[in-house]
């Protein structure tokens, strides 16, 4: 068996993007990965303005209270006009700030009476008021390559004049499941049949990362027709997930048949759950196999595939795997054990304002109702155990 660490470090370092760049249009681009840097085209703010509704006021000495309100300036116009000093102008939010304005008085801290006004608080320089270039430089960088486009990154290219934006092409991702004890839910239930729950929570994590998922079905124990899917799905995809068949039963024909047809890195992973796992590629299509279990799919899809993925997808590397915080266990373990176990358990926060993990029951590698409540994994390091009140590593899952 070779470790976690080992195995994620392998993936890693043999996978990388090689997928086209596209350029879309901004309201096309919603959650793809940014193909280049996009670097500001202008100052931000691109003058300076007022940052609430009230008066633009010049006070070249300090201390005065009463000012002449000379004129009104809206978001939209401009402002010709510089101050003198003790000059106020009627102002709104986002309008442009005459020269000289020494701060911005709300209007809620005002009365005005024909056109002289009085302030009822303190001044201070500079109050109230967005210098340009502030927040942005032009030329400075505005979002690195690999992030991924949410609705804050969009609307700062929207901001700097942005039409269209570098992405790279979408992951073509087909998910299989193995296995003739499986079933496709809705249908009927056979004597020791059991419904495929692998394929489907597999094709949601895909589809949150951002692949383009297709549904492969079930593949039958059989291996004439495993590999004439197999070898299909690799003519259209970039990458190919299974899970099931990874392990050393005769009648898993899923790993035979990707070595017949293309090349197997088969590895034992000295981790619990999902101690049977492979990868391997036919032609250029990436194979992964993922175990049978749920919940061992489940764990090794979030702590290997996914950022493997992630990766290969193009994203930024803070992004590729689970953040992981300390919190405090709430949990005691009974005994070490030789692998790298990931504790499904619940994250709360205790009386003293502490982060907790609270240890979920059921925590058998077929019990997906625990994954299905989790939200964290703990990390208990090989040959080490927990105690109450210890510092652990615990992954959040995404909500």
């Amino acid at each position: 068996m070779i470790d976690f660490e080992t195995a994620r470090r392998q993936l890693f370092d043999t996978h990388n993007c090689t997928l086209e760049c596209v350029n879309l249009a901004l309201g096309e681009a919603a959650n793809r990965v940014l193909a280049a840097p996009l670097n500001a085209r202008y100052p931000s703010p691109l003058f300076d303005n007022s940052a609430m509704d009230g008066y633009a006021v010049c006070d070249t000495e300090g201390g005065l209270k009463q000012f002449s309100v000379v004129s009104r300036i809206q978001a939209g116009q401009t402002a010709d006009m510089p101050l003198s000093h003790g000059q106020a102008v009627r102002i709104f939010t986002g309008a442009p700030l005459p020269a000289n304005t020494s701060a911005v008085v709300p209007q809620e801290q005002t009365t005005i009476d024909g056109d002289i006004l009085s302030v009822e608080a303190d001044i201070r320089t500079g109050q109230h008021m967005r210098l340009k270039a502030e927040e942005i430089d032009a030329g400075q960088e505005l979002l690195p390559e690999g992030c991924t486009l949410n609705a804050a990154a969009l609307g700062l290219a929207a901001s700097q004049g942005y039409k269209n934006v570098p992405v790279f092409a979408r992951l073509k991702v087909i998910v299989f499941s193995s296995g003739n004890e499986l079933t496709e839910p809705g249908d009927a239930l056979g004597e020791s049949k059991i419904y495929d729950a692998n394929r489907y929570q597999l094709m949601a994590l895909l589809r949150m990362i951002g692949a383009e998922v297709m549904d492969g079905g079930i593949l039958p124990d059989d291996l004439a027709r495993t590999e004439a899917a197999l070898g299909f799905a690799a003519k259209k995809f970039d990458v190919i997930v299974t899970s099931g068949g990874a392990s050393v039963g005769e009648a898993d024909y899923l790993k035979q048949a990707i070595e017949n047809v293309g090349h197997l890195t088969t590895h034992t992973l000295a981790i619990k759950p999902g101690k049977p796992f492979a990868w391997g590629s036919i032609a250029r299509t990436n194979v992964f196999i993922l175990p049978g279990n749920p919940v061992a799919t489940f764990v090794t899809a979030h702590m290997l595939l996914l950022p493997v993925l992630n990766k290969m997808m193009g994203k930024n590397p803070r992004h590729w795997q689970l953040p992981v915080i300390t919190a405090k266990a709430a949990f005691n373990t009974a005994k070490p054990i030789k692998r790298r176990e990931f504790l499904r358990v619940m994250v709360e926060t205790d009386e003293a304002g502490d982060t907790v993990a609270r240890l979920l029951p059921n925590q058998g590698s077929a019990m997906l109702s625990t994954c299905a409540r989790a939200h964290a994994f703990c990390e208990v390091p090989p040959g080490e155990t927990i105690s109450e009140g210890q510092k652990v590593n615990i992954h959040l899952l995404p909500d």
